[in-house]
């Protein structure tokens, strides 16, 4: 099992120092990967949706498979170095890497900073850098909305997934989870050229997102008290309302923090989740739960780690 302490110090790096500079960031990378073998084994736009289904599951398969090796080379290198504090503080930069932890709650506090201050045409500008529907013409709620669906689901995709799969797998868990998250943002759409093509990208992130995000929805029900958030109606969120979502794992975590703070997170014509009014002061209080539910997601691995050992 992962040493405890470089889960933490993976926690603490990231929430100092933030993402790594673009040249060497292995998101950036495999971006860079993947847009290679899109153009190697390119989309006919759906005019040929069995080619687009097998070159897109060659981009995918092949992604993961140099993702795979250069992490575990990476890993043997690292396990190497002789001195074990060196080598356990080596393997918690690299592997901070795999997450966005100060990035998510940067993103997502600025749109709400710029509402406190009564700027709602800069909050909605923001808003759109972190979210695809069109962010012009959304009130304040909205705006709110925008931000704090985007910080609940990707409490999953930017902490809990790649740490979850670091603890089972390693640094290669970690790098592969990342690379299948990545395909997804750049290939798993519904449109002409990615529909096929896309499919297994996308099949992919659903099934590693399975476990982490009800995983992260069951943190947020057991830590509800300490944000000042409902149990009950945190429990009724994840059970009712998990499902509510276009994606099916999603839902897991902004329906049950929605619930839990009594407020509406409601992406118009496609799902609405909670019944409350969402407020600036609510919505700082939702990015307080994510701190609080990292912190608690260590405590228990720690306690697990104990157990076990």
């Amino acid at each position: 099992m992962l040493n405890p302490l470089i889960l933490f110090l993976v926690v603490v790096i990231d929430r100092i120092f933030g993402e790594p500079p673009e040249k060497i960031h292995p998101t950036v990378l495999i971006g860079k990967l993947i847009a290679f073998l899109e153009k190697t084994f390119p989309s006919s736009n759906s005019k040929n949706k069995f080619r687009d289904f097998v070159f897109g599951s060659l981009v995918v398969f092949t992604v993961i498979f140099v993702v795979f090796v250069i992490s575990i080379l990476i890993e043997k290198i690292i396990n190497s170095i002789e001195n074990e504090i060196l080598k356990d503080f080596v393997y918690a930069v690299i592997l901070s890497t795999t997450i966005g932890y100060r990035s998510l709650l940067e993103f997502s506090k600025k749109p709400i900073d710029y509402l406190k201050d009564g700027d709602l045409e800069n909050a909605r500008k923001y808003v759109q850098c972190i979210v695809s529907r069109d962010a012009s013409k959304l009130d304040e709620e909205h705006v709110l909305s925008a931000a704090i669906e985007s910080a609940s689901e990707n409490i999953t995709d930017s902490i809990i997934a790649p740490l979850f799969y670091a603890v089972i797998f390693g640094l290669p868990g970690a790098f592969v989870y990342r690379a299948i998250n990545t395909m997804d943002a750049m290939m798993g759409y519904k449109n002409s050229k990615y529909s096929y093509y896309g499919k297994v990208a996308a099949r992919l992130d659903d099934l590693a997102n399975l476990i982490p995000s009800r995983l992260a929805g069951i943190l947020l029900i057991l830590t509800a008290p300490l944000y000042n958030g409902d149990i009950k109606k945190a429990i009724y969120g994840f059970l009712k309302e998990g499902n509510k979502t276009p994606s099916p794992n999603s839902g897991y975590t902004m329906a049950t923090l929605a619930n839990a703070l009594n407020i509406t997170l409601e992406k118009i014509d496609h799902y609405k989740l909670g019944n409350g009014k969402i407020t600036i002061k609510k919505s700082y209080k939702a990015l307080k739960a994510i701190d609080i539910v990292v912190f608690v997601f260590l405590l228990f691995y720690l306690l697990l780690f104990i157990i076990l050992m």
